[in-house]
């Protein structure tokens, strides 16, 4: 029997109808730890006479390949494939796909959720009256403010339409830019150093990558304006954590939201300690439609690789015809 591994951090009950459905098609399932900070060691183990793997934010390297000769195919439960080394999968005739296009609107949704709370100190507020507090505090406008975005691609169009939804000016950097989009929604383009320097709200989508690493450094962030927030619900390693730190302790920016951590589980004990910080686990594609139409996408991949059908997901299709079996 094919053994798939599935290797993300959800309990199985809380995997929907992925189990379900590779069961059905007769599949042997085997469940992993999908953690970054996932021992290689268990990686291999994990993977251990698997044709396919559904996989979390684990490391995919030369030695993780070596050492499972049977696997196949790995489908990251994501869109990013930073923890991935691609090169070296394609080598040795592995497949590499990612599940495009599911999260989109909760991130998008997840971003604003993080400016209103920021805006209206509304999580803030909440732990005040449950302490038994009645001191509300004066907030900032969202309405017709203007809204910085950096990485204009599918999350970052969708933070776009929400932000004209607020009357909004938005304002984005954005090196290959969907010019139909752009001037359908009025979205105006800039410079990356303008976008840090106008932005009410500046909010960052884009992929990781050695040349996006720390992108945003004491030297940006110090171009900020002092009421201006920031938001990252990308990838942690976009941003220098200690720069922003600094920038927020100091209110040298009036606060952030993060989602997104350069380790995770983040484990840094001052982040706490700020009241003008919103801090949230990775949380912002974790919803049950994103659940739905990830788990459906990741199991369709993964059926017609096993039937020999080649997916239109994958990021290295140069492999195909060459692949392990």
């Amino acid at each position: 029997m094919t053994t798939v591994a599935i290797n993300l951090t959800q309990p199985e009950e809380e995997l929907g109808e992925i189990p379900i459905a590779l069961r059905a098609a007769d599949l042997e399932l085997r469940f992993g730890s999908g953690r970054r900070a996932t021992p290689v060691a268990e990686v291999i183990e994990s993977l251990k006479d698997c044709a396919a793997v559904i996989a979390g934010q684990e490391y995919y390297t030369a030695e993780v390949y070596d050492a499972c000769p049977t696997l196949r195919l790995i489908v990251r439960y994501g869109v990013g494939f930073d923890v991935v080394d691609v090169d070296g999968a394609t080598e040795r005739g592995i497949l590499l796909a990612t599940i495009p296009g599911t999260n989109d609107w909760a991130v998008a949704d997840h971003v604003f959720g993080l400016i209103l709370d920021l805006a209206h100190g509304i999580s803030r507020h909440d732990r005040a009256v449950r302490r038994g507090e009645w001191h509300p505090q004066r907030g900032v406008d969202v309405w017709q403010q203007t809204l910085g975005i950096v990485g204009l691609g599918r999350i970052g169009e969708g933070v776009a339409l929400r932000g004209r939804g607020f009357d909004m000016r938005v304002i984005a950097h954005e090196p290959y830019p969907n010019m139909e989009f752009v001037e359908e929604h009025g979205v105006e383009l800039l410079s990356m150093d303008d976008v840090f320097e106008h932005s009410d709200y500046l909010t960052l989508h884009l992929p990781s990558m050695p040349e996006t690493e720390k992108i945003v450094d004491a030297s940006l962030l110090a171009q900020m304006q002092p009421t201006a927030y920031l938001i990252n619900t990308a990838r942690g390693n976009l941003v220098d954590e200690d720069a922003l730190y600094a920038a927020v302790q100091s209110q040298q920016i009036a606060g952030a939201g993060i989602d997104a951590w350069t380790t995770e589980p983040m484990d840094d004990p001052r982040w706490a300690e700020l009241d003008n910080v919103i801090l949230t686990p990775h949380s912002g594609p974790n919803t049950e439609g994103v659940r739905t139409a990830s788990g459906a996408m990741a199991v369709d991949i993964v059926l017609k690789v096993l039937r020999d059908e080649q997916p239109e997901q994958l990021l290295n299709p140069e492999a195909w015809g060459r692949q392990r079996q």
